[in-house]
C-alpha cells in the first residue's frame, strides 16, 4: 500500500505532497496512494529528541570524534534531527549544520547542584548560583544551536 501526506514541509516551509511507498519516502506521485494526513507538519526523516552524543557512556570526557562518528551514525539510521538536552560539555558550533550529518539543536552543558549528576559532567553551581548560570549558558549558545536553554539538575 502506498501512502500519501500533504502539509508544510520542514525546514523549507513549502507545501507539498509526499508519498510513502515499501517505507521510501518518494515525491512522485501514485495514484492508488491512501491520504493518511493533509494539513500537517512534516519532516522527511527522523528524529531523535533525547541523545547525548559526544561521550561513550556517562561521565566520560567529551571527544569531538566520537561526536562526529556518533552523528555519523544516526545519518546512516535515516536520523535527520537531534536535539541533545545537555552533553558532557557545549557541543561546538560546527556540529549544528554540518554538511551530510544531522542537524543538531543542543542545550546548553547541564547545571548541576553539588552531589547531584556526574562528577565530570555539567557544570557544577550552588542554588543560588543557579538562576546567573543558566542566562550565562543561554547568551553562550554557538550561532546556528537553537539552544538558548539548558537542563538544571538539582532538589
Amino acid at each position: 500500500m502506498v501512502l500519501h501526506v500533504r502539509g508544510t514541509v520542514l525546514p523549507e516551509r513549502e507545501e507539498r505532497s509526499l508519498w510513502i511507498d515499501g517505507g521510501v519516502l518518494r515525491e512522485a506521485p501514485a495514484a492508488d496512494a491512501e491520504t493518511v494526513a493533509d494539513g500537517v507538519w512534516l519532516l522527511p526523516g527522523l528524529v531523535d529528541v533525547h541523545t547525548h552524543p559526544g561521550a561513550e557512556k556517562p561521565g566520560d570526557p567529551f571527544d569531538e570524534s566520537v561526536l562526529r562518528t556518533d552523528l555519523a551514525e544516526h545519518a546512516a539510521a535515516g536520523v535527520l534531527l537531534i536535539r541533545a538536552p545537555g552533553s558532557a560539555a557545549r557541543i561546538p558550533g560546527w556540529a549544528h549544520d554540518a554538511e551530510g550529518l544531522p542537524r543538531v539543536r543542543s542545550a546548553g552543558p547541564w547545571l548541576a547542584t553539588p552531589g547531584r549528576f556526574f562528577r565530570s559532567w555539567g557544570r557544577h553551581v550552588t542554588e543560588t548560583e543557579l538562576a546567573s548560570a543558566a542566562a550565562e549558558e543561554a547568551a553562550a549558545a554557538p550561532e546556528g544551536a537553537a539552544a538558548g536553554w539548558c537542563k538544571i539538575i538539582g532538589d
